[in-house]
């Protein structure tokens, strides 16, 4: 089919300026047209010539089968096709100067009139309305012959006003134009009914100029060049008009709205006129001798060339010497760079504008007017003139030209000329680009012709006769004369063969030559175009000569079909396959090409030529009635009768295959012998006999799916398709039906599912009306076979017995009809379409079996899937354009009919209650299925049911991605679940550090505190299973606490160390992290960071840089000195004295304050002891020597808000123990006895260290105080405390000193030998110092210590 459209269009073989050439025909008698009959002129037409009084016209309306003849003021219609049908239209009694058949206006006359006979007088035009029925069209034909012709008269018409209407045209949209005597052009403008301000019918002059509507008659002496005749070309908009002058004139229709112009009916503008006619064709082509004084040009017909025969070339014009006259609209430039075919849309999308230029674009000289004598060479390399004809009428359409040339006085010769195609072919596969080479011949006939028109509409823009020897109808002309109709035919290749093979003693050579010409694939195809075409067809064009052109036909394609072979080896008979290295018929075989023989290239090329009229064709489309809201409903895209001829065909095709069961030998014996110079052996010659026989079996395939398929379409047809489609199928199913093409139908997976989807749909309808479903499987079965397969009887049986125990009363007969039916499904469930498992688990739903449609869905999404794709396309992440994209999709909307069922159990109110038991029937080992219930369980709120369900893949299930919050909440709680606290431990972590994820701050820190709760738990479990107590209590005969892999127990206690570790550290960050965001909120303005704060956790350093550093936040600064045991003292003192300095400025003064507010060492105390309770005992954030040294320096700075305990009772609510508090301070004491000792005796400095000294004291002493009180309250003397053990490492943060050697104590203990030595000094230096009053202080608790202890 391909090759085929690549024959050239007619602009493409016209490239040259100017052409000439002419093939010698093979046969060398061949005519382009055979004379077939003459039809007389009726003696009743003769009769009314004999009255003829001033004037006779005729001509032909080949669109009604007429031809009309006017004598006078009468016209007659007579129909050439019967020879019977004569009608005669008197009602006026004017003179008729023209007549023209047009198409009607839409929206103005009624349904029935068809055309629109438009009748010329020169008193008035008036329309006449033509109704026309074809009829039924015989065999071999299109139409009917002749059809019936009615006449309306529609009384509408235009005064002419003494103008003769030389001429009319009409256009496919109503227009109606005429060219009248006076040289104007005018429009018929017609409507409906008279408008407010418009006639119903009036004559408007396109031509005339505003001042000629206010200029006298008798002033009017110029008149211009009257017209001789019109052409439109619809497709562009365009009215060619040629004068008497041989001038032709270009007017630009414009837009189908009238936009452009000024014409009442539409546009009309004067886009170009060609005056010089001539001479651009003698400039063109020097052999073109039309146009000068001694032979003046003249131009007898004009003819329009569609779009789909040329995009450049419009118009061609034929003159009275018979050459052809090719005219374009379009630039040079535009021309020389069309290839290809044109399709209809891209014709429309390029022409429909006003044009740009109007020019001869190619002169092509006349054949001589005896052709067939001798053959004319190329046009190059002569200049002498060549030998003109004497054409009074002429014709021309699809690169076919008629002309009728005076050969005598009471005889025309019909001069034919048409493309060579057979030779363009072998050019093009030569060369990039050939010329236009045309076969020519001449037939005589009687009378004087007068009109020359092709009897049946044909498609335009096919020239290559090749393509259309099967798939379009034998073109025929009727040529009007003085004497009658005479009817020619075109020949075609395949009549030139007919002819060659017919004759009585057809030679070899002759065969040969004809082989050469057309090649051996073609000349098969012609073979087969004879031995396939009907009886009646065959006997029409060889009348008692049948038999011998199909024993002739049958011996040439057996004989001289030639072998299949390799390329390089002789294929036998008349040499190479001329088409093989298109490569259709070369099939690969090794390392060479394996040449198919021309008989099965000829069989490929037929079969495709038979199908060509149905294959891109739209099986299906989808329509609507006109304003109705019903559903759209599905429709045969082709006609029945195109179906029917294909049909045909294909059954002659496959009755001679099947009857001829010579194109393969059946054994190795009967292979032809290879040529005696081949130096293939017999293997060789297997291997390409085997290649011949697969692709011959391909073919016999599609022609028997092919053949079926039609049957199937015209069968829907007879059950009515629309009613079909609109109750046995989805919307989405019309929806992708509708625009299916014949050969999606018949060669894709996608129509044969269509196929029997619409099989279905036809039974359900059938069984709706009672039918049995055995005849209708009878029917099927007949009529398309292969569509209607084994799996399909077992599928409809099921459905019968489903609709059968539908029907039943009988839980018992119910029952067992669901199971035969489930029986007979489960071994063609893999066939099944998603929509018919919906359709059949819905009906068993309906019994109340619902486990047979749940088993029937997960079987069906079993065997669609052998190979488990779907499962590795979604595990894949489900790509796009993915051929493994539909298995998945068929299995899922098979697990979707399980999950509706389930649904429908869990929302029922009756009923054991749904829960595990429910699904613990249901396949386990389906993982895609599994998931997809998972699915469905965690969208209704079912996670309890997850957890119960105990499968292998609820933990795959739920660690795939994404990882969601929700699916790894889940996975932790199932861990939760089944006793693997590590596991659940490491996934709270994650779900704590996952940045993708949109939680929290507060929730992560909540997951970290869940992450070191269970990994303490692992721990817990994995030390007892090591003593056996675990395995007693439970059990579980293994740990279930394993964090990855099977790890020995005393890994796994390691690696649980690590998580409880890792996991603790980033709580204290998370918490300090918490901390900077709740500053930051108190603060306000801070809604960037604290946002960034929520979203993810950051490290240590992060905190610092961005945060807490950059803000000042000096509590999380020493926070995060704490959590990363950073040592910097220096830093650290400076922070704590900013942090006092603040709490003092921030109090806002002392206790004595007017205002009552808080002094500024309780603020102080307040702040340290917060902080002191959250850092102690980091020495790196607390040092608690210099936090008591602050403490000190601050006191001494405000006496007046000092109370002694101040500095002693802040530390120790900060956390700090007693026995910590007093070195730091017994340390300060020392150095401030030292500082007075170095300092002199009565100077400032000695006072101070003095005062400092004393302070110190007697915070020390209110500090044992205090520690004897808390000791005595908190009961650790009953309970074996030890007084003299120094605290031990862990109440301390540092290690014990050597000195110690009792084990007791705690975090509250005093080292009291210590104390006591200190406070002997103290009362020592304070008697010294005499201070009675310290001394006497010191004394009452030293004796208090050693009275309780």
């Amino acid at each position: 089919m391909q090759t085929d459209l690549k024959f050239p269009v007619v602009s493409e073989l016209l490239h040259a300026s100017a052409s000439g050439e002419y093939e010698t025909p093979v046969p060398r008698d061949w005519q382009v047209v055979t004379k077939q009959r003459l039809i007389p002129l009726p003696d009743a037409l003769f009769e009314q010539y004999d009255l003829l009084e001033c004037r006779c016209f005729m001509g032909l309306f080949p669109e009604i089968k007429r031809a009309w003849i006017t004598v006078d003021h009468r016209l007659f219609l007579w129909n050439y096709e019967d020879e019977s049908d004569f009608y005669s239209f008197e009602d006026q009694e004017q003179i008729i100067v023209s007549v023209a058949l047009v198409r009607p206006r839409p929206g103005v006359f009624v349904d029935a009139i068809k055309y629109v006979l438009a009748v010329a007088t020169p008193l008035e035009v008036f329309l006449l309305g033509v109704g026309y029925d074809a009829g039924s069209p015989p065999a071999g034909r299109l139409v009917s012959g002749g059809g019936n012709v009615t006449l309306y008269a529609t009384q509408i018409s235009v005064p002419a006003d003494g103008v003769a209407m030389t001429s009319i045209a009409g256009s496919n949209d109503g227009r109606i134009f005429m060219s009248g005597n006076d040289g104007a052009l005018y429009e018929f403008v017609y409507q409906a009914a008279d408008g407010w301000l418009t006639k119903k019918a009036r004559k408007v002059n396109l031509t005339s100029s505003f001042v000629s509507y206010f200029m006298p008659t008798f002033l009017a002496t110029h008149h211009d060049t009257s017209a001789l005749s019109m052409a439109v070309d619809n497709d562009r908009m365009l009215l060619y008009v040629l004068l008497q002058d041989a001038s032709i004139k270009v007017f630009w229709l414009g837009s189908a709205s009238g936009s452009a112009g000024s014409g009442a009916g539409g546009g009309f503008l004067l886009a170009h006129h060609h005056k010089s006619i001539g001479n651009s064709a003698a400039l063109l082509c020097p052999q073109f001798n039309e146009g000068t004084d001694s032979s003046p040009l003249e131009i007898v017909s004009m003819h329009v060339i569609p779009p789909a025969e040329s995009r450049t070339l419009g118009l061609v014009a034929i003159t009275g010497g018979g050459c052809r006259l090719y005219f374009s609209t379009v630039s040079r430039m535009q021309r020389f760079y069309e290839t290809g075919a044109a399709t209809a849309a891209a014709a429309a999308a390029s022409t429909a504008r006003q044009p740009e230029v109007f020019e001869i674009a190619h002169v092509r000289l006349p054949p001589e007017p005896q052709p067939t004598l001798a053959a004319t060479g190329p046009l190059q390399g002569s200049r002498l003139p060549r030998q003109m004809l004497s054409v009074h009428t002429a014709f021309y359409r699809n690169g076919t030209a008629l002309l009728a040339h005076a050969w005598n006085e009471d005889h025309d010769s019909i001069v034919g000329a048409a493309p060579a195609c057979a030779q363009i072919l072998a050019r093009i596969a030569k060369q990039p680009r050939a010329n236009l080479s045309e076969l020519s011949s001449s037939a005589r006939i009687e009378g004087r012709t007068w009109a020359i028109a092709e009897t049946d509409s044909v498609a335009d823009g096919t020239l290559n006769d090749l393509a259309t020897v099967s798939c379009a109808p034998v073109r025929s002309f009727a040529v009007l004369t003085n004497a009658g109709v005479t009817v020619l035919e075109k020949q075609r290749p395949v009549d030139m063969f007919r002819m060659l093979i017919a004759q009585p003693a057809v030679q070899e050579a002759q065969i040969k030559e004809f082989v050469d010409t057309f090649s051996l694939d073609e000349t098969c195809a012609m073979c087969f175009t004879i031995l396939c075409a009907s009886e009646g067809a065959l006997t029409r064009r060889m009348p008692g000569g049948g038999m011998q052109v199909l024993g002739a036909a049958r011996r040439i394609l057996f004989e001289h079909g030639g072998l299949p072979h390799f390329v390089g080896s002789s294929p036998s008979s008349f040499g190479a396959n001329v088409n093989a290295s298109d490569g259709s018929g070369a099939v690969s075989a090794a390392s060479e090409r394996i040449v198919l023989s021309g008989r099965h290239e000829g069989l490929a090329v037929y079969l495709a030529r038979v199908l060509y009229p149905v294959w891109k064709r739209p099986a299906t489309v989808s329509k609507r009635e006109r304003g109705s809201t019903e559903p759209t409903r599905l429709d045969l895209g082709i006609p029945i009768h195109s179906l029917m001829e294909v049909q045909d065909r294909l059954r002659r095709l496959l009755h001679f295959i099947n009857n001829n069961q010579r194109f393969v030998p059946d054994h190795l014996n009967q292979m032809p012998i290879q040529p005696a110079n081949s130096s293939r052996s017999t293997a060789d010659a297997a291997a390409c006999w085997q290649a011949e026989s697969e692709s011959l079996g391909s073919l016999y395939e599609l022609m028997l799916h092919a053949t079926e398929a039609i049957s199937f379409l015209c069968l829907l047809a007879d059950f009515n398709l629309p009613a079909i489609s609109e109750q046995g199928l989805t919307d989405a199913q019309r929806k992708s039906f509708a625009g299916t093409t014949f050969s999606g139908l018949v060669c894709t997976d996608a129509g044969r599912d269509m196929c029997r989807d619409l099989i279905l749909a036809l039974i359900s309808s059938q069984l709706k009306q009672n039918a049995s479903i055995d005849s209708i499987s009878d029917v099927l079965g007949q009529r398309c076979a292969t569509l209607f397969s084994a799996a399909d009887v077992s599928l409809y049986k099921a459905l019968e017995a489903l609709k059968l125990a539908g029907d039943s009363d009988e839980g018992a007969e119910v029952s067992a009809l669901s199971t035969n039916a489930l029986e007979l499904l489960t071994g063609i469930a893999g066939t099944l379409a998603a929509g018919q498992v919906r359709e059949i688990c819905a009906s068993f739903e309906s019994l109340g079996q619902y486990s047979a449609a749940a088993s029937l869905a997960l079987t069906c999404a079993a065997q669609s899937d052998p190979h488990d794709e779907a499962l590795a396309f979604w595990g894949d992440g489900a790509p796009e354009n993915d051929p493994r994209e539909h298995v998945y999709r068929k299995r899922m909307e098979c697990y979707q009919c399980v999950i509706d069922i389930l649904d429908k159990q869990r929302l029922r109110t009756s009923g054991p209650p749904f829960d595990a038991k429910s699904l613990a029937s249901l396949p386990s080992t389906d993982a895609l299925f599994q998931f997809a219930l998972y699915d469905w369980l965690l969208e209704n709120g079912q996670v309890s049911v997850l957890f119960q369900l105990h499968g292998p893949f609820v933990e795959q299930y739920l660690s795939l991605e994404p990882h969601t919050e929700a699916k790894r909440d889940m996975l932790w709680h199932y861990y939760i679940h089944e006793n693997q606290f590590g596991k659940a431990s490491l996934v709270q972590r994650e779900l704590a550090c996952a940045q993708e994820l949109d939680i929290g701050l507060a929730r992560r820190i909540e997951y970290l505190s869940l992450s070191i709760g269970n990994c303490k738990i692992a721990v817990d479990m994995v030390k007892n299973h090591q003593h056996g107590a675990q395995r007693r209590a439970t059990g579980l005969s293994a740990r279930p606490t394993a964090v990855a892999g099977d790890l020995s127990e005393a890994d796994e206690i390691n690696e649980l160390a690590t998580v409880l570790r890792e996991s603790e550290d980033q709580l204290e960050i998370a918490q300090v992290q918490l901390d900077i965001q709740q500053q930051l909120k108190s603060l306000g303005g801070h809604e960037t960071p604290v946002t960034a704060l929520d979203r993810r956790l950051f490290t240590v350093t992060e905190l610092y840089d961005k945060f807490a550093e950059p803000l000042r936040l000096w509590d999380s600064v020493l926070l995060l000195f704490k959590v990363s045991n950073h040592d910097d003292p220096a830093f650290v003192s400076d922070i704590w004295l900013t942090i006092t300095r603040t709490a003092i400025d921030h109090s806002g003064g002392d206790a004595s304050a007017a205002d009552g507010r808080s002094g500024g060492l309780m603020a102080v105390a307040s702040r340290v002891a917060r902080l002191g309770r959250r850092l102690y005992p980091s020495p790196a954030a607390f040092p608690a020597a210099l936090v008591a040294r602050i403490l000190v320096d601050l006191a001494r700075e405000r006496p007046f808000e000092y109370a002694v305990g101040y500095v002693c009772n802040t530390l120790v609510q900060a956390s700090v123990p007693h026995w910590a508090v007093f070195e730091a301070l017994n340390a300060l004491y020392l150095k401030s006895v030292a500082s007075k000792t170095h300092s002199s005796g009565g100077s400032v400095d000695a006072e101070s260290a003095q005062t400092t000294a004393d302070m110190l004291a007697r915070e020390i002493a209110a500090l044992t105080t205090s520690w004897i009180e808390c000791a005595q309250n908190s009961g650790p003397l009953a309970e074996g405390f030890d007084p003299l053990a120094e605290p031990s490492a862990a109440g301390s943060g540092r290690p014990r000193s050597a000195s110690s050697s009792n084990g007791g104590g705690g975090p509250h203990a005093m080292p009291l030998v210590a104390v006591d030595e200190a406070l002997s000094q103290y009362i020592i230096n304070a008697t010294l110092a005499n201070n009675a009053d310290l001394k006497n202080e010191l004394q009452r608790v030293q004796d208090h210590i050693r009275q309780v202890f």
